[in-house]
């Protein structure tokens, strides 16, 4: 693999790590939310938008998977999380 190939996968993959992160994030948000939420109205909008969150970041730890990054996605979860 060329030097240049091998910066740009670790671009990609640091890109994907950063996605998941935010997606991380979107999650705990939206579950935030729908634990303050009590208009029936603003409760359906609460868990469309934590489900549709969850789904992104089951995507996007599938892709990394796909990619053969988990090693790297678990450390730098576990890094965000300790933060």
């Amino acid at each position: 693999m060329s030097k240049i190939k091998k910066i740009n996968k670790d671009k990609e993959k640091q890109k994907l790590i950063k996605e998941i992160k935010r997606a991380q994030l979107d999650v705990e948000t939206a579950e935030h939310f729908f634990q303050l939420v009590t208009d029936p109205e603003l409760v359906d909008v609460a868990i469309y938008e934590l489900e549709a969150k969850k789904s992104r970041y089951r995507y996007l730890i599938k892709v990394a998977k796909e990619r053969g990054i988990k090693k790297t996605l678990q450390e730098s979860l576990v890094e965000s999380i300790a933060k």
